[in-house]
């Protein structure tokens, strides 16, 4: 007997809209995938008006719900910005004060702004980007609830044009290399303190050449928070001896035996940024298992790690292969920093845990993703201690002396390592875009933009509008010939610079000179085995002058004849004379450089 079935009804019933004619409350909460809350903001603190408060608080709680703690923080960063701006106009008294000539008010307010630290107006980015958050609130509130806003408002399109003409700063081949250095003693003492903290956790006993209370000091303050360094409020309780701490280096030196600490995480980041040339905000988040072994040499490893904003639709991994034999290669300093943090790891958050950079935050006492503001606070030491260092070994070793760090940021990491592969290539753009992965050469001329880009594209055009020609025109008939009335004709009307006599050097009417090539004794003056300068101030001020002089001609003098002409001197004066002068001088030449006479102008 057959058994009749209810008709199943496949409908799909749509599901009432949610709509909040009003917003929620001024309270925003953002949490990770997990659930978890990260981080809380109230936008009736900022002292706003109650209902923009709610409308900015509404906005900003969904505008951003997926977006990254930077991202979120970003925007907060930019509506209390505006919250003073509020408060200085005095003329947004509810939602029906947002208008399009707030906006206006808004930009003129954002051009009066200057940095606390400089005194020098925001830059043309800040402004656009704090103008920009303001407006994608603006924005979601017109698509998602437009009866809350009194009429229409408009932001300007572009209100600061070709906001990237003004380059960044960029550090010189030698700083980096000198920042390189200070980052790899300090990693070796780092590392040195940690694998001595191992030994002694791995034993109960004394150990050679460690000092026996200083042992038990480790042992004990392990044993007070399971292998990670505790707060000072917790080793009293537990019956650490704070004196014979404070007498050691105090909690945050000792926490070196157990784990990274946040002293010792700039040189591992400065070290890897340099290496990798990677974005510092990328760079921070790259996770533990970042390494993968190259598929042909046995040798090298491979160093991925994401970037947020590489790709539009297909993100892009950044990747750098290294040669692991070298001692200070990346891949060795990630084993580190692996080892170092992995006490670390299993008290990080579920979001965190995958994280290479991991530090004990000492305010909240949890393990978390070292933060912008932390990793900035820790450079800035890094460079005092290094230069602290520096300045030692200057005063031990006047005839060895080191030049000091300059003061950077991380972000200008990126930009110099970028220029010095520009160079190094010859001018290849494309050898660079590679090395930085952008997926346009204009993304990577931002970069390398500079005076000494210009100077090596202005070479590479010369170079080639001259192969055109000769491509065009034909070989000429006597190419020797030519090139040495060339250089003759690049030396013609030299100035003469110190106390040299011959006006043209390339024209061959010294004894035993051939014309087209530089005469033998130019620059005797400076190469002569006999020369002899007397290290003082006075003299180390005229050498300084002569430097001084022979790069600023450098800039303005056609490249080809500064090589031919001046190049040699300039390299003699940096590399073989002002090495001999002892540092303790440089600052009474540098006074003195004033009161010499001016030297000609090089031409």
């Amino acid at each position: 007997m057959a058994v009749r079935r209810e008709r199943i009804d496949r409908r799909l019933a749509a599901a009432a809209p949610i709509v909040l004619d009003q917003p929620a409350d001024t309270i925003v909460v953002f949490r990770d995938g997990w659930g978890d809350v990260t981080k809380r903001y109230n936008t009736g603190a900022l002292g706003l008006p109650s209902d923009v408060a709610l409308l900015l608080a509404d906005a900003f709680r969904h505008h951003h719900a997926a977006s990254s703690r930077d991202t979120q923080r970003h925007c907060w960063m930019a509506l209390r910005a505006f919250a003073r701006f509020v408060a200085e106009d005095s003329q947004v008294l509810s939602v029906a004060d947002l208008t399009t000539a707030m906006v206006g008010r808004y930009i003129a307010w954002l051009d009066r702004q200057v940095a606390g630290q400089t005194n020098q107006p925001w830059s043309k980015s800040s402004r656009a980007n704090v103008l920009m958050q303001l407006r994608q609130m603006i924005d979601w509130t017109k698509r998602r609830h437009p009866s809350r806003l009194p009429g229409r408002i408009d932001f300007p399109w572009r209100v600061w044009p070709n906001r990237n003409a003004d380059t960044r700063p960029r550090l010189a081949g030698e700083d980096l290399k000198a920042i390189l250095r200070a980052c790899y003693e300090e990693i070796d003492e780092a590392w040195e303190r940690f694998e001595a903290g191992r030994t002694i956790l791995a034993t109960s006993g004394p150990i050679d050449g460690v000092d026996p209370e200083l042992c038990d000091l480790v042992r004990a303050i392990a044993r007070v928070n399971d292998g990670v360094l505790p707060s000072r409020t917790c080793a009293i309780r537990s019956g650490v001896n704070i004196s014979a701490v404070n007498r050691h280096g105090g909690l945050r030196h000792l926490g070196g035996y157990l784990h990274l600490t946040g002293e010792t995480v700039a040189a591992f980041f400065i070290a890897l940024a340099i290496q990798t040339a990677g974005n510092p905000d990328a760079l921070r988040l790259i996770t533990r298992n970042c390494q993968v072994a190259h598929p042909l040499d046995e040798h090298r490893i491979i160093v991925e790690w994401a970037k947020p904003r590489a790709g539009a639709k297909v993100k892009r991994a950044q990747r750098r292969s290294f040669d692991r034999r070298r001692r200070y290669a990346a891949p060795n300093l990630i084993d580190k920093l692996l080892a170092m943090t992995a006490p670390l790891a299993g008290r990080a958050s579920r979001q965190d845990r995958d994280r290479l950079f991991l530090v004990k935050s000492e305010k909240k006492n949890t393990v978390t993703l070292i933060a912008d503001g932390t990793l900035s606070h820790a450079l800035k030491l890094f460079i005092k201690r290094s230069n602290a260092r520096i300045a030692i070994w200057n005063k031990a070793a006047p005839e060895r002396a080191r030049p000091f760090l300059p003061d950077f940021a991380a972000v200008l990491l990126r930009g110099s390592v970028a220029t010095e592969y520009y160079k190094a290539s010859g001018g290849d753009i494309v050898a660079t875009q590679d090395v930085l992965n952008h997926a346009r050469a204009d993304t990577t001329e931002l970069y390398i933009r500079g005076p000494q880009t210009r100077r090596i594209q202005r070479e590479t055009i010369a170079r080639l509008q001259e192969l055109m020609l000769v491509w065009i025109v034909g070989a000429k008939a006597n190419t020797e010939d030519q090139v040495q009335r060339d250089c003759i004709a690049l030396a013609s009307d030299a100035t003469v610079p110190f106390s040299h006599d011959c006006l043209n050097p390339a024209e061959g009417i010294a004894p035993g000179s051939t014309a087209g090539r530089m005469c033998r004794h130019f620059g005797g003056c400076l190469r002569c085995p006999g020369l002899v300068i007397p290290i003082d101030a006075e003299h180390m001020a005229r050498v300084l002058q002569a430097k001084e002089e022979l790069e600023r001609a450098r800039e303005r003098i056609d490249p080809r004849r500064f090589e031919l002409l001046y190049a040699p001197s300039l390299r003699i004066l940096t590399g073989d004379i002002l090495p001999d002068f002892p540092q303790s001088l440089h600052t009474e030449a540098e006074r003195r450089m004033s009161t010499l006479p001016t030297l000609p102008a090089l031409e």
